[in-house]
């Protein structure tokens, strides 16, 4: 264990705080199975069950109070940070209803007129959201939560809380002002559309894996999306969906055609492979 977590890990002992798990039940593999399996999720809230986002039950993020910090399956996690199983969190009073309610006001993001679903449990994206943060916003994101330990840049990094308390979610959040960019946004990027496809297309993705990396498939169709310069999720979606047929994939139909924009080449696409008959 590094110096920088087993001195955080201490600090929060010594201040007698109860420590929070945010899991991401999608990292590989799931951070939830294991704690499950050791009786470390005995308090613990699926955040997007009994809300409207009830569908999404299966790829929700977990909260969970940690009660037993020298259990063998949470030091196993610890040990393997680059599975980006989530963050540790810090409370001066256990209150999982409260910090439930704090998540869930801010689980939605709403940008040009488009939803989707905040995934604060990644410790990459709580860490480029802290970052675009001054210390006296804090309080605006973490809520509750005093201090916060996460992987970031390989190392663990932690950020306190000056005060922690109930604050209503700001509107625009100030944590998503600046975009992605990078390395790092490429990698989140990355793990989202692969969730994605195992989520809503898990049957043509293990078909294609039995002839493809899947990994390497998808890193082919990224660089594809940067090239015809389709950032939107319904160009993404258009895309990926369509390619995983193998005969679609091979149509000569997707290529851009000379003096096409990405608009029009998009337009054209959807044309051509929205059409009765065209396996998804």
């Amino acid at each position: 264990m590094s110096d920088a977590l087993n001195n955080w890990l201490g600090e929060q002992a010594k201040l007698n705080r109860v420590l929070i798990l945010a899991l991401d039940s999608l990292a590989e593999p799931s951070p939830v199975t294991s704690l499950y399996s050791a009786g470390l999720m005995k308090r613990s809230v699926q955040l997007y069950r009994r809300t409207q986002y009830a569908d999404f039950a299966a790829i929700s993020p977990w909260l969970a109070e940690l009660h037993e910090p020298h259990a063998d399956a949470f030091r196993k996690l610890l040990d393997d940070p680059q599975r980006n199983w989530g963050w540790i969190g810090s409370m001066d009073k256990a209150d999982l209803d409260g910090l439930t309610q704090h998540w869930q006001a801010r689980m939605v993001i709403e940008e040009d007129g488009e939803r989707s679903l905040f995934r604060f449990q990644d410790n990459r994206v709580m860490a480029r959201c802290l970052k675009n943060l001054n210390v006296a916003e804090y309080p605006l994101l973490l809520g509750p939560i005093a201090s916060v330990t996460f992987w970031d840049e390989n190392q663990w990094k932690s950020v306190d809380n000056i005060r922690p308390g109930v604050y209503p979610a700001p509107a625009p959040a100030p944590w998503l002002r600046n975009p992605e960019s990078g390395e790092q946004a490429r990698s989140i990027l990355r793990d989202n559309l692969k969730r994605w496809l195992l989520t809503y297309h898990v049957e043509a993705a293990a078909e294609l894996a039995e002839t493809r990396v899947v990994s390497e498939w998808l890193e082919q169709q990224i660089e594809l999306l940067d090239l015809w310069q389709w950032n939107t999720p319904e160009q993404r979606e258009l895309m990926l969906s369509r390619r995983l047929n193998p005969k679609c994939m091979d149509d000569v139909a997707w290529e851009p055609m000379p003096g096409e924009t990405p608009e029009m080449h998009f337009a054209r696409c959807q044309r051509v492979f929205i059409e009765p008959g065209v396996a998804v």
